[in-house]
């Protein structure tokens, strides 16, 4: 009896010293891009390179099309702690930070390089720091979503915004996205992207702005007559993960998601400006119209718009000019 017991005693110690099976650690992410999207190959990117990195202790999931959470919710989603990583763009954080709102402004970056080397930049790490402290947002990377410009469902002839009077343009949720949409000569429709594609085919809608590629990915050229080239908003999208999760990641694991971020960022930068080239080339076959007017008066009517509703007044004094001033 006494030798059992003595035998029970030391199993039982030898099970408290062994180390226990690590937890494997699950990252979500929900995206409202396309599956087939530049985006979307970011994120599986990211994907297989942590779970490469770290297998058994890290689990990507990848979920497209706004699939797991509808476009607008998932920020808010990553604050309450029920997401852990997604693609939010600079309109989602300007309504918590209304003096970054500049970075949502039409015609404000010459082209996607311009963007790049702007949140590569002294502004970008500014801009990233106040992101993590006030809005509990980890921006690990900044990619391009592309160049917005509206699509119509008629092919009235525009040359200027006056000609786009009475269309009803679909915007994503948001205010400065009304802003613009207005600016533009429309009258914005706030919808999800996941409707816009039978909006368009009913008449519901007579536009939407989205860079030529999300136009063709989500198949709306399908229902588009025309396709007019304003090239209004060359657009950033963040690679992002909620920061008390990031918080509680290995230094090793932080640092791993940190450059997995930056070789997808440049993947999908690259993928983006391929594709909204050949997209036009699928405009074309399906025939639908291609026009491109002069950015001048938009351009014009835009800022003065920013002016008007009173945004501009919110804006980081002196952050317009710094923009700029990037080569």
């Amino acid at each position: 009896m006494r030798r059992t017991l003595l035998a029970a005693a030391v199993a039982l110690a030898s099970f408290n010293v062994l180390p226990t099976a690590q937890a494997q650690t699950e990252i979500r992410v929900s995206t409202a891009a396309p599956d087939t999207s530049p985006l979307s190959d970011a994120f599986r990117m990211i994907k297989a390179r942590m779970e490469t990195k770290f297998p058994g202790a890290i689990k990507v999931s990848v979920h497209t099309a706004s699939a797991l959470f509808r476009q607008g919710t998932e920020l808010p989603a990553m604050q309450r702690g029920n997401l852990e990583m997604a693609s939010p763009v600079t309109f989602e954080i300007e309504a918590q930070l209304p003096e970054y709102g500049v970075f949502s402004a039409a015609y404000l970056f010459r082209d996607a390089d311009h963007l790049i080397k702007t949140f590569r930049s002294d502004i970008g790490k500014e801009y990233y720091e106040d992101v993590a402290t006030k809005v509990g947002l980890v921006i690990l990377d900044t990619a391009y979503l592309g160049t917005r410009t509206v699509n119509l469902n008629n092919d009235k002839k525009i040359e200027k915004p006056s000609d786009l009077a009475g269309t009803k343009m679909r915007m994503p949720p948001g205010a400065s996205f009304q802003v613009l949409a207005k600016a533009l000569g429309t009258t914005p429709v706030s919808m999800p992207i996941t409707e816009v594609y039978l909006a368009l085919k009913t008449g519901a809608i007579d536009a939407q702005d989205n860079p030529t590629n999300m136009t063709r990915d989500w198949k709306f050229h399908e229902v588009t007559k025309q396709v007019v080239l304003t090239k209004h908003l060359v657009q950033p999208v963040f690679i992002a993960i909620a920061k008390p999760f990031f918080d509680k990641l290995t230094p090793a694991q932080q640092a791993e998601l940190r450059a997995a971020a930056r070789e997808a960022a440049d993947m999908e930068i690259a993928k983006t400006l391929m594709d909204e080239k050949s997209a036009l080339d699928t405009f074309r076959a399906a025939n639908v119209r291609i026009s491109e007017p002069d950015a001048t008066a938009f351009r014009a009517v835009v800022l003065k718009e920013y002016d008007n509703s009173g945004m501009a007044a919110k804006w980081k004094p002196g952050l317009l000019a710094r923009i700029q001033a990037v080569k």
